[in-house]
């Protein structure tokens, strides 16, 4: 069974109202268990509000959207509302700026508190959490606002994963990090995902979608433009251009060699590493041409 499904969801803002806004219109899609999704698309294409029904934040005005054995339609109770929201796990962007409790061990457990968890258990997840995230055990009982940035945002992250959520939405979570905290960071997003967390990640960094994500979800208008392999996605320079994004640098560098007539191989390069393999490659058979 597939982990998420989204069926003909429409969400409009203000429906019946003469300031009704379509933000998402006949939206359908599936991701199966342990996936990881990239969501691209320019500002205002729909993607916070697909991933916040996804949440409970808000439901469909039409259709119906299944996580796991919980369905959502504009009839959902509370009760619906909270089994969707134990199995999924949100981490805004910016989320550090929702810390509040006096200490690190403290704005963990909170999340595991909510859910109804003993106070012995949700701290064995606090932990747990605290730990998977590689954040050193001195820190936990030191206010989250003595923590640098990266580590804040490690804390904030770590308190999503102690509720030990099936689904894990990431919004743009490396927004405002230095380059390493941010390297750091996706490495511990991608062994979640290798252990069998299912991963959507809002992202307007082309390179983090074609180096993590299994597929690539478009959004354009409200509407899925394309749901594709990264490979797929950045060898379609048409879409691309008809949905305003750029590919990764490796990419746009493979095709400016290409214009130049110097074609690489195995296909388009999606990281650097690949693009550095495939010129060494070229080289190689350049110079065994020319000897």
């Amino acid at each position: 069974m597939s982990a998420i499904e989204f069926l003909n969801v429409d969400y409009i803002y203000q429906a019946d109202t003469p300031m009704a806004a379509w933000a998402i219109k006949d939206f359908s899609l599936k991701l199966e268990t342990g996936s990881f999704t990239a969501i691209v698309g320019h500002t205002g294409s729909g993607k916070s509000t697909l991933m916040a029904m996804l949440d409970g934040l808000m439901v469909p005005t039409h259709g119906q959207l299944r996580v796991g054995e919980v369905i959502i339609d504009n009839r959902a109770d509370k009760k619906a509302l909270a089994r969707l929201r134990q199995g999924v796990g949100y981490v805004f962007q910016f989320p550090e700026s929702q810390l509040f409790a006096e200490t690190v061990l403290k704005d963990v457990m909170f999340g595991p508190l909510n859910l109804g968890v003993s106070p012995t258990q949700a701290k064995e997840q606090a932990l747990a959490a605290l730990e998977a995230l590689k954040l050193p055990s001195d820190i936990n009982e030191r206010s989250p606002f003595e923590l640098s940035g990266g580590q804040m945002r490690r804390v904030a992250i770590a308190g999503v994963l102690a509720m030990h959520p099936s689904v894990l939405i990431l919004d743009e979570p490396t927004a405002g990090l230095d380059p390493q905290a941010s390297t750091d960071l996706l490495d511990l997003v991608d062994q979640l995902h290798q252990k069998g967390t299912t991963i959507l990640m809002i992202t307007h960094q082309m390179e983090q979608a074609a180096r993590f994500a299994d597929h690539v979800l478009v959004m354009n208008h409200g509407q899925k433009a394309a749901f594709m392999t990264p490979h797929e996605l950045f060898s379609n320079a048409v879409l691309l251009n008809e949905a305003g994004i750029m590919p990764p640098a490796s990419v746009a560098f493979a095709q400016q060699l290409q214009s130049h007539g110097l074609r690489l191989t195995d296909g388009v390069p999606l990281t650097i590493e690949q693009l550095a393999d495939q010129l060494a490659i070229r080289l190689k058979q350049g110079g065994r041409a020319n000897g």
